[in-house]
């Protein structure tokens, strides 16, 4: 054998057992209760948890177009010591992935650089259906569409969103969504501009929850149209949250997310952090929060992501001004899973559903499973060791992103990882990283 992990609590589908996996060519040879089985090499998990690695399948790395904020090595390295071994980044680079041409550019740009494997989702606006297939062949995990004008690449109108659905649909891959009413968050930033409104809580107040409850139920009425299969992003609010819930119970395939954004800040913290609290759609109220949590735990969300979204310090200071100025998105990839096993930590969810909506729920929804997402003989040895009682503290300074801010700045907490491996190989130690760029690969669906 390669490697050894010995002296572990094992994540399996069936609960956690005491063991060791055994690691060959990169696969996961063999888990054992006992530790008889020789190997080259041997890591002693001294009983930490050994959870399969997180799949992060909503980051945006900046890649090609914006390294000033972000690139595929600095935004993997990052993930690598957040006990992250799989990326899905989206397609709001520049240029915006929405051809064959643009994907297969993406894909020759990054390919020696990142730490961590990566699976490409593709645009899906205003876009022609042949193009569409021509991405999935290429090996697009999914597609990602705008509801708002944001990308204007990237958005599309109702009727082209019902074509690329039936499009969509015939490939087996997923469409993302980025979920709010155009017109109402338009309006509501008019009526502010009008009102002389440019404080930090002007974002939340002029663009309210129902414009993403709005276009969840519209877009799922399409979708069941279409049969395509539709994972909402970024899910905020307990209306949302409904929606969805009702959409599941009829049995249309249809998938939420939400980020530990919503989960641990309010609307509040735009007072306190201003534009570095800036993120669409807008943090919400306690009781959205509330509702967050209990559909996370019982399944009415499936899904946990980061959303990593950076911008420079110099672009998201333009918002103490003026809100509007400023950029959304939030610097989150590697402090999401110390986030979330302080949580378990503090009984706000278990640690086997953070692995089923970090790792297990993503592998699954992007065709990765059971190659990634598992822990059993046969896939692929990502694994992420995790110390449920070691300290953080999270600032900014020491992240690994080009970017040193984060909404987290000063948090406290316990539970952190302490081995990021990813197909056999070492690629965090002692949250610093040690992989080397290039050694992630791209990931096609597999199922």
């Amino acid at each position: 054998m390669d490697l050894a992990i010995k002296d572990g609590r094992i994540y399996t589908s069936q609960g956690f057992i005491e063991g060791s996996i055994y690691i060959n060519e990169g696969k996961i040879a063999a888990i054992a209760k006992s530790d008889l089985i020789r190997s080259d090499n041997t890591i002693d998990a001294c009983g930490g948890f050994i959870l399969p690695g997180m799949i992060d399948m909503h980051v945006h790395l900046r890649d090609p177009g914006s390294p000033e904020r972000e690139d595929f090595e600095s935004g993997t390295r990052a993930a690598a010591c957040g006990g992250v071994t799989t990326v899905a980044d989206m397609p709001n680079t520049s240029p915006s992935v929405t051809t064959l041409e643009a994907f297969k550019e993406k894909r020759r740009r990054i390919r020696n650089k990142a730490v961590v494997d990566y699976a490409l989702i593709a645009g899906a606006g205003e876009v022609a259906g042949e193009a569409l297939r021509s991405m999935a062949e290429a090996g697009a995990a999914a597609f990602k569409s705008f509801m708002i004008a944001r990308f204007k690449e990237l958005a599309a109108s109702d009727g082209q969103m019902l074509d690329n659905f039936r499009v969509i649909s015939q490939t087996g891959r997923p469409c993302l969504m980025h979920a709010e009413n155009e017109s109402i968050v338009a309006h509501g930033i008019e009526v502010a501009k009008k009102l002389n409104r440019k404080d930090p809580i002007t974002h939340v107040e002029f663009r309210p929850a129902i414009a993403e409850v709005e276009a969840t139920a519209r877009t799922i009425l399409l979708a069941r149209e279409t049969r395509v299969k539709l994972h909402i992003c970024h899910m905020t609010c307990k209306g949302g949250v409904e929606v969805l819930r009702h959409a599941k119970k009829e049995g249309l395939k249809v998938t939420g997310e939400t980020s530990p954004n919503y989960l641990l800040l309010t609307s509040d913290a735009m007072l306190k952090l201003g534009p570095y609290a800036k993120i669409d759609p807008p943090l919400r109220s306690v009781d959205d929060q509330l509702s967050l949590w209990e559909a996370l735990r019982s399944g009415g969300i499936d899904v946990l992501a980061s959303d990593h979204a950076p911008y420079t310090r110099e672009e998201k200071d333009l918002g103490w001004k003026d809100i509007f100025e400023a950029p959304s998105g939030s610097v989150a990839i590697e402090t999401s899973l110390p986030l979330m096993l302080d949580s378990v930590n503090r009984g706000l969810i278990t640690l086997d559903r953070v692995v089923e909506v970090f790792s297990v729920n993503p592998a699954k929804i992007l065709g990765l499973y059971p190659k990634k997402g598992a822990l059993a003989v046969g896939s692929d040895a990502d694994f992420v060791i995790v110390d449920m009682k070691r300290p953080f503290t999270i600032l900014g300074e020491r992240l690994h992103s080009k970017q040193k801010h984060t909404p987290f700045e000063g948090w406290r907490g316990e539970g952190a990882p302490l081995y990021t491996i990813l197909r056999g190989c070492i690629v965090m130690e002692a949250g610093e990283a040690v992989g080397k760029p290039g050694y992630g690969e791209f990931q096609k669906p597999v199922s």
